[in-house]
C-alpha cells in the first residue's frame, strides 16, 4: 500500500502518534470521543481494577475486581481511561468484537527449552497483562509506537509451570488476515520510532481527518473552519467557494464517515465484528 507523508504543522503535529496504530487502536480513538460511551466511562472507579506488577518480569497485572458490564457493551474487556490516547490506554477489546487478534498458544516448556516470544519480547515491549472474569488472559505490547492485542490458549501464563508461547493461526477460513495481522504486530520490535518520520495511506489519512473533524466539531467550529485546520487558510480562501464544491463535498464525507465510526461503525469497519453496542457478546 503506498504511503507518504502529510502537513503536521500546529496543531495536526498533535496527530502524528496516530500513523503506525493497528485497527484496533484506531477504533478505541473514535469510541473515546463517543459521548454515550465517556458517560458510560466516567462511572468507572479507581478500584474497579486491581493493579500489580508480576514477581519473575516488569508486566503490569490487571483484574477486574467488579463486573464490566457497561464496557462489554462496547465491546471491550475492561473499561479504560477515555482521556489516553490509542497507545497508551489500556483497550482490551473481547473476541467476539475483535477476531483478528495475534493469538499465542501456551504449553509447558521442556528443560533447556527456549521460548523465543517470551526472550525477545519481555526485555523489549511494555507488557500489561489482562485476567478476565471468566480465566481468558490477553495481554498488549507496546513499543516502536505500536500496541498489539495478543490472546492467550493452552497454560496460564500466571501458573508456576515455565510455559512456552507458539503462535497459531485458529481460523483457517480468515487464514491470511491473521497471517497479516501476525506480521503487523512485529512492528513492535522496532527501536527508532521518534526518528521516523510519520508515513500515511490513504485510508489512515481518512481516519486521521475524521478525529481532526471530531475534535474540531467538539470545538463547535463550523465546517469551513475545519477546512483550513486541515488544509489550511489560503487554499479555503481560494476553493472554500468554488462552484463545483469539491471542497465542501470532502468535509461533509470525513464528517459523516467521522460520526459513523464513532457512533458504532468502528465495530464493524475497523474491528470486523459484528456487535452493536447494545448487543451482548454470548
Amino acid at each position: 500500500m503506498k504511503s507518504y507523508p502529510l502537513n503536521s504543522s500546529g496543531v495536526l503535529k498533535r496527530y502524528d502518534y496516530l500513523w503506525p496504530l493497528s485497527r484496533d487502536r484506531w477504533a478505541w480513538e473514535y469510541l473515546r470521543r463517543n459521548p454515550e460511551f465517556t458517560r458510560d466511562a466516567a462511572t468507572r472507579g479507581d478500584e474497579d481494577i486491581s493493579e500489580m506488577t508480576a514477581p519473575c518480569a516488569p508486566i503490569r497485572l490487571l483484574r477486574a475486581r467488579v463486573p464490566q458490564t457497561l464496557a462489554e457493551r462496547w465491546g471491550l474487556m475492561i473499561m479504560p481511561d477515555p482521556d489516553k490516547n490509542g497507545f497508551d490506554a489500556d483497550v482490551f477489546w473481547s473476541h467476539p468484537v475483535h477476531p483478528d487478534q495475534v493469538e499465542v498458544h501456551c504449553s509447558p516448556r521442556s528443560e533447556g527449552e527456549v521460548c523465543g516470544i517470551w526472550d525477545r519480547t519481555v526485555p523489549h515491549c511494555r507488557i500489561t497483562h489482562l485476567t478476565d472474569r471468566q480465566g481468558r488472559e490477553v495481554f498488549l505490547l507496546r513499543g516502536n509506537g505500536c500496541v498489539a492485542q495478543v490472546r492467550c490458549t493452552g497454560l496460564s501464563l500466571l501458573g508456576m509451570e515455565k510455559i512456552c508461547m507458539k503462535l497459531t493461526i485458529s481460523d483457517m477460513d480468515a487464514y491470511e488476515k491473521k497471517l497479516k495481522v501476525q506480521r503487523e504486530a512485529f512492528e513492535i520490535y522496532g527501536d527508532d520510532f521518534d526518528k521516523q518520520t510519520p508515513l500515511w495511506s490513504k485510508r489512515t489519512q481518512i481516519l486521521r481527518d475524521g478525529l481532526i473533524v471530531l475534535d474540531c466539531l467538539e470545538l463547535g467550529m463550523s465546517r469551513r473552519e475545519i477546512a483550513s485546520v486541515l488544509y489550511g487558510q489560503d487554499a479555503v480562501d481560494a476553493d472554500w467557494a468554488d462552484d463545483r464544491g469539491v471542497m465542501k463535498d470532502a468535509i461533509k464525507y470525513l464528517v459523516n464517515k467521522a460520526e459513523g465510526l464513532r457512533d458504532g461503525g468502528y465495530l464493524i469497519e475497523l474491528l470486523g465484528g459484528q456487535l452493536g453496542p447494545y448487543q451482548e457478546a454470548a
